[in-house]
């Protein structure tokens, strides 16, 4: 499950990176200011980039479901959302003033901190 993850996540991330214009323009519309677009091609190119991470959590939840373990995805899953919004106020308000591309680098950098430690916690017998 967690190979079929990573590898349908890979496959996602390229088709996102891929066709991104085509989907903006599908999603948003075609009166697109310029700044927006931008802001848009951004936000999807770095979201994209969690989409192995999104599906691994998946798999790994699934995982530890298997095993009637539902408290360890809780602890891991609000341990993420912490640092995603510790890294938000960092990236989006803070110091760095990144707008959007902030929160679209924090909510990756949380989702791929999260799929590492799901992967580490599986690797280790759970």
């Amino acid at each position: 499950a967690l190979t079929l993850a990573l590898y349908s996540g890979i496959i996602l991330t390229t088709v996102l990176i891929l066709f991104q214009e085509p989907l903006l323009q599908l999603i948003l519309g075609t009166n697109l200011m310029s700044s927006t677009s931008a802001y848009a091609s951004s936000f999807l190119i770095v979201r994209a980039l969690a989409a192995p991470a999104v599906l691994c959590i998946s798999a790994s939840t699934g995982i530890l479901r298997g095993y009637l373990d539902t408290t360890t995805p809780i602890y891991i899953l609000v341990g993420a959302n912490i640092l995603n919004l510790a890294l938000d106020y960092v990236l989006i308000v803070g110091p760095f003033h990144l707008g959007p591309m902030g929160a679209a680098i924090a909510t990756t950098t949380a989702e791929w901190i999260s799929a590492i430690t799901f992967l580490l916690l599986l690797a280790n017998g759970k």
